[in-house]
């Protein structure tokens, strides 16, 4: 799991206001190329940050929910949508482990493509919660007593049944 998110925006900001500030030096002319270069990196890596975190977001919450013997069989698309996203986060995860470095992982990999990887996941886990919900309201149709339960209440209960 990515970890310790504050000290990377703090690190993120913090080297983006000195490139910023190196930019705007008129002694940067040999290296503006460069310079400009590591600024595009950084705001890579800040999209691919929120996005990965995002995603990490919705996946520990569906995870579990996924794991239910009872929901896999009642939503079976979402659930194979689910073990497509699942193998491309901890795909990632894996990756992220060999590269602790950020801009090391950043050279290393396609990040633009990267960041369009993770909105896709985003997209398909928001579709999935989507699903997830209807599946719920139509449960709470049949039972009127489930309006009175939150979604994970109402989850566990179905869970286990």
């Amino acid at each position: 799991m990515l970890d310790k998110i504050d000290d990377m925006y703090q690190n993120l900001d913090d080297s983006m206001a000195n490139i910023n500030m190196i930019l705007g030096s008129r002694v940067v002319k040999p290296l503006r190329d460069e310079a400009e270069k590591f600024k595009k990196n950084l705001n890579t890596l800040n999209a691919l940050i929120e996005e990965w975190t995002f995603c990490q977001k919705q996946w520990i919450y569906l995870e579990n929910i996924f794991q239910a013997g009872d929901i896999k069989k009642q939503l079976t698309q979402e659930s194979a949508k689910f073990e497509q996203v699942d193998k491309f986060f901890k795909g990632q995860m894996v990756k992220c482990n060999k590269f602790p470095n950020a801009m090391r992982m950043i050279r290393a990999q396609n990040a633009g493509n990267l960041v369009d990887q993770f909105k896709q996941a985003n997209e398909t886990l928001d579709d999935i919660q989507k699903r997830l919900e209807d599946y719920l309201e139509n449960k709470r149709g049949i039972f009127p007593r489930f309006y009175f339960l939150s979604n994970d209440e109402l989850l566990e209960i179905l869970a286990h049944s």
